[in-house]
């Protein structure tokens, strides 16, 4: 079945004709307005990569998003897109041009569908507006709210109070510092990546909650710290790999990873978004909007 999709999404984009696509369902949505967003997504890792296409025609969607699929949340439809560049790339000394192309072909994308937003996976929202590429940040406002909501579900389900501290690791990043806000009144205590001496260790044995927002490596930079009365919910993708959920679990400590927002996805997303989509896609419906959360220790 992945080969025949991954034929779709070539044909789709290669030979029918994207902007036909994009056309059609554009005159459909300004008549019936399902359609809410176009997402960007990106592969984490090479071999994610491959699951979007052959490895002989993954290069024509560097930089360049290819229809990949929908999904449905809250009742109204996103458009899925996919590039199939690596994090690292975005962060190049030269890929300031071939940001700005990124932006402006996704724009293309969402004025020719009539979509009232776009987004954008992972540390791509933060590279764009700290560039001076993006003005709005939809995807961290969404983001931002479902962490939230999911520290309160992941204290209930611990039977911690609500007034228990909380470590937030990358509290001073882009995502961190508005989490933090947004979380105020709270005992909040800010962990920076690498500034080891930042770390409430002071808190040892308590129940406290510590929520990662900041890169995949900072659990593990960050366990020599542990306790198992600490309770840990991760948001960042991808989760932790089994040799860090073994010393995790040999610690004691309960491990909740944030799936993203419930929503349904046309081909789903990759098995740790089962049952939902990343934050970063999803809009914010209000209260229908509910946060999917799955324990993994």
């Amino acid at each position: 079945m992945r080969t025949f999709y991954k034929l779709g999404v070539v044909l789709l984009n290669r030979y029918v004709g994207k902007d036909v696509v994009l056309r059609l369902i554009g005159y459909f949505n300004r008549r019936f307005r399902f359609m809410n967003t176009v997402f960007v997504a990106y592969p984490a890792t090479e071999e994610f990569t491959k699951a979007y296409g052959f490895e002989r025609t993954l290069h024509l969607s560097k930089w360049n998003p290819w229809i990949t699929g929908l999904f449905v949340q809250n009742g109204k439809v996103g458009l899925m897109t996919c590039i199939t560049n690596l994090e690292h790339e975005f962060l190049s000394a030269d890929s300031n041009e071939r940001l700005k192309s990124l932006v402006a072909e996704t724009e293309h994308i969402r004025q020719l569908v009539g979509a009232s937003q776009k987004t954008f996976a992972g540390i791509l929202p933060g590279v764009l507006y700290a560039k001076r590429m993006v003005t709005d940040t939809h995807e961290i406002s969404v983001t931002v709210e479902a962490v939230a909501r999911a520290v309160d579900n992941v204290l209930n389900i611990s039977g911690y109070p609500q007034e228990a501290p909380i470590i937030v690791l990358g509290g001073m990043g882009f995502v961190g510092k508005r989490l933090v806000r947004r979380l105020n009144g709270r005992e909040i205590h800010s962990v920076d990546l690498h500034n080891y001496d930042s770390f409430p260790i002071s808190l040892k044995g308590t129940k406290t909650l510590i929520v990662n927002v900041s890169k995949k490596e900072a659990l593990r930079d960050y366990m020599k710290y542990f306790w198992k009365e600490l309770v840990i919910l991760n948001e960042v993708y991808p989760p932790p790999h089994d040799t860090e959920l073994t010393m995790i679990s040999e610690i004691g400590c309960p491990l909740y990873h944030i799936v993203g927002v419930d929503a349904k996805a046309y081909p789903s997303f990759p098995s740790v978004y089962n049952g939902g989509i990343p934050c970063c896609a999803a809009w914010n419906a209000g209260a229908d909007m509910k946060v999917v959360v799955r324990r993994l220790v």
